[in-house]
């Protein structure tokens, strides 16, 4: 069967992949963490219909969540960035005697059947298990379930259907934000949208098949557009012409020049970003989500406790957007023309000081988006600088040790079938870290200390980072030094 036969190949490819043997724990640390994560989840589920029974007494709490689906299918939908899609896996297989139409079937067939699909179960099951099964015992979990999984499924399809097109053009990204904006705006003013919710939700905890159909429908819909789609994709590809790069305004940011070697540096980073099809990709999907948060923080009215985690995620996501697109595959990049830089010996240290000043002037960006939400004091002032000196002092020195993890070379000008977007298992771990550890610190020092007061600590956390910039890049440049030609080997081989 050909999707054994796919599926085979696939965990080959990943056994013959030179990073294989290093990455084996650091994939134990990503097991870890899903095991964390879904612990997590299942603590929520439990403990949620006890607060939705304090908060609203005259609605079962399984109205209340179901209510909030739309959501989870969001949030779901965000986190699907972060997987290929089936044009960028079908590279491998063009040349065999298969039909493209088939393969395309076959790899989105693996996409309905993805394990990821069944990871919020870990909060459905639980929070139906306290709720639910007192009206409509064991079958209304098992029913509500299945349900859920039939959602993730086609949110799995709208997602890639997403991704494709944007990967095609940048526009299409305003059909997300379109279709998001509308719900927004029917839950908040109108409670269409909170209704529909409901209704599904109580019609797949009754087992309807009515309600199970629909999304069937849903589903196929989308798996037939997604087949089109991925086939229009293939066929661009491959009649796709190489144009020859035309180079324009070779004297732009002369402005830099004052900064010796280390502004050449600063200039060889921004050419890359807004030269090379694949930073520049990241950069401009990156700005359209800046702004969409920051567009999203003018919604904050006196932010209580049920709001701490949404306005902290945004407020974090605006400041350490570029990092985790662009500066997260630091040394990979490079690797195309790593030979060059490691000519003189201290270019490596002028490149890594040029890299944050850089991220460092690009935090000026979410930060003016913000400026509308600060000045209608939709938040706070303190969190913004807070956050703003905790990523340049704290998240960009972690997210930068990853010079010393990423061995395999990512390629400039990836096309929709280039390689996959991650470098090693580290890059997601440094990730999780920038979104959730300053949130997870403001947590904990709102136990002890004022919000103002915390907000302090965070600044000062950041400073020392900040000042002490020379001394970490130095070291960092030592150790790299140090094991250059181990990653010389391995950014060759990855080409």
């Amino acid at each position: 069967m050909l999707l054994t036969e796919i599926r085979r190949n696939q965990k080959l490819a990943a056994k013959r992949n030179p990073m294989y043997d290093r990455n084996r724990f650091a994939k134990f640390l990503i097991y870890l963490f899903i095991a964390f994560w879904a612990a997590y989840l299942i603590l929520i589920g439990v403990t949620l219909p006890i607060a939705f029974e304090e908060g609203f007494p005259t609605m079962e709490p399984y109205d209340m969540l179901n209510a909030c689906l739309p959501g989870f299918l969001f949030i779901d939908f965000l986190l699907r960035f972060l997987f290929p899609t089936p044009v960028q896996q079908i590279k491998p297989y063009l040349l065999l005697p298969i039909k493209k139409q088939q393969l395309i079937n076959v790899l989105l067939v693996q996409v309905g059947l993805k394990a990821f699909n069944l990871f919020w179960l870990f909060f459905f099951v639980p929070f139906a298990a306290m709720t639910v099964i007192r009206f409509y015992g064991v079958t209304g979990v098992v029913c509500y379930a299945l349900g859920i999984w039939l959602l993730m499924v086609a949110n799995a399809y709208w997602s890639v259907l997403v991704r494709t097109l944007q990967r095609r053009h940048i526009v299409w990204v305003l059909l997300p934000v379109g279709c998001y904006v509308l719900l927004a705006v029917g839950g908040f003013f109108y409670s269409y949208v909170s209704d529909f919710s409901m209704a599904l939700g109580e019609a797949l905890i009754q087992g309807k098949i009515l309600a199970y159909l629909g999304i069937l429908v849903v589903i196929a819909l989308l798996a037939f557009l997604n087949s089109r789609v991925q086939m229009a994709c293939i066929y661009s590809e491959l009649n796709r012409r190489e144009k020859m790069p035309q180079v324009k305004h070779a004297g732009r940011y002369r402005f830099l020049n004052h900064f010796g070697l280390t502004g050449e540096y600063m200039k060889l980073e921004l050419k890359m970003i807004f030269r090379n099809k694949a930073p520049k990709k990241n950069f401009q999907m990156m700005t359209v989500i800046i702004v969409s948060f920051a567009l999203s923080l003018l919604g904050f009215r006196h932010a209580g406790e049920e709001e701490f985690f949404s306005l902290h995620l945004y407020v974090v996501y605006c400041f350490t957007g570029y990092a985790i697109s662009i500066l997260s595959r630091i040394m990979a990049y490079e690797g195309n023309y790593l030979d060059g830089l490691l000519m003189h010996r201290g270019s490596l240290l002028y490149l890594f000081r040029g890299k944050y000043y850089v991220y460092c002037l690009l935090l000026v960006i979410p930060l003016m988006c913000m400026l509308p939400a600060l000045i209608l004091g939709s938040i706070s002032v303190l969190l913004v600088f807070s956050q703003l000196f905790y990523t340049a002092g704290v998240t960009f020195p972690v997210i930068m040790l990853l010079v010393l993890m990423n061995r395999k070379t990512a390629p400039l000008d990836a096309s929709l079938m280039g390689k996959g977007q991650w470098n090693s298992p580290y890059q997601a771990l440094s990730v999780a870290f920038a979104f959730f550890a300053p949130i997870a610190i403001c947590r904990i020092l709102f136990i002890w200390m004022e919000p103002s007061t915390a907000y302090l600590v965070c600044t000062l956390l950041g400073v020392p980072g900040i000042v002490l910039h020379p001394l970490w890049c130095k070291l960092l440049y030592r150790k790299v030094f140090q094991k250059r030609h181990s990653l010389m080997e391995d950014l060759r081989e990855t080409r």
